[in-house]
């Protein structure tokens, strides 16, 4: 591996980008060089001038507004072989990017590695619907069905002929990540989408239930969008119990803690729910069973 490239798109993130553009330039990288570029979105904010202020960052601009716009026009200009993703409101650790390039260069039949993204926050609630989410990953990432994988471009790293063999990042406002990584199972199998737990960022803007419930919300009324160009599905009641079991079990959550997160997802299953219903409800959407959120 020569060079890894690292995108990251920007709008109006000053109150996160420093952090998150200071551990992208300390990475502990050994066996590759890195670039690191940076796509403004229309700040109006002191964003760009973050950016100016740190060296051996290369600045781009894309006018038409959205993430994955700017994801793809930092694509244009990437020269590594692998590119990694994450977003300006997160801080990845020293070994981030080393560890899902060794996910990567460890079998050639890898096309894309996620990393576990953890929300901070003091409150016992966000502790605990992250030890929800790094199970619920695990079993979706080592799952035979391609219908429950997704994508997170806020802690990705993929292979440049992925990328170019399935189009790059549909241009929507959200769930590109999501037709991406599908379109990478139907191409290369399941085998070629992996989770590397230990490739850690740090969400900074996930810092308390209220954010993560807002989330859900939205992702929820992405769903719709996405779930018209890939046959993706949400996890099944049954599914979302057995990961629920399995982060009890392996975090030795005592019965107190298990009550209280099983209420915090039941509450996160509604907020998404509710999202998904939000559009179904919108005049003019022409709704569907299969769209309905599974039992």
């Amino acid at each position: 591996m020569s060079l890894v490239s690292v995108i990251v798109p920007v709008h109006n993130e000053a109150r996160y980008l420093g952090d998150c553009l200071d551990a992208l330039l300390n990475q502990e990288l050994s066996t590759a060089e890195y670039e690191v570029i940076v796509v403004d979105n229309g700040s109006s904010d002191r964003s760009r001038e973050i950016v100016r202020t740190r060296d051996r960052v290369q600045l781009l601009t894309e006018p038409q507004r959205g993430a994955y716009a700017a994801r793809n026009r930092g694509l244009q200009a990437a020269r590594g072989e692998l590119v990694a993703f994450t977003d300006a409101d997160c801080v990845p650790r020293r070994d981030w990017l080393q560890r899902l390039c060794n996910a990567v260069g460890q079998d050639p039949g890898i096309q894309v590695v996620m990393g576990r993204d953890i929300p901070t926050g003091p409150s016992k609630a966000i502790r605990l619907l992250g030890l929800y989410d790094h199970a619920k990953e695990i079993f979706v990432m080592s799952s035979d069905d391609p219908s429950v994988y997704y994508g997170h471009t806020n802690c990705m790293l993929t292979r440049r002929a992925a990328l170019e063999a399935t189009g790059g990042f549909d241009v929507r406002p959200r769930g590109a990540d999501v037709i991406f990584v599908q379109r990478v199972l139907q191409r290369f199998g399941t085998g070629a989408v992996c989770y590397e737990p230990d490739a850690v960022v740090n969400h900074l803007e996930v810092h308390s239930a209220w954010v993560y419930f807002r989330k859900a919300f939205i992702y929820g009324r992405s769903a719709r969008s996405y779930r018209r160009v890939v046959r993706a599905r949400p996890l099944r009641g049954r599914e979302r119990w057995r990961i629920f079991g399995e982060t009890v079990r392996s975090n030795a959550l005592p019965a107190i803690e298990s009550a209280y997160l099983l209420a915090l997802l039941t509450l996160g299953v509604a907020a998404y729910s509710a999202g998904l219903a939000s559009v179904l409800r919108t005049p003019g959407s022409h709704a569907s069973r299969s769209l309905e959120v599974e039992p």
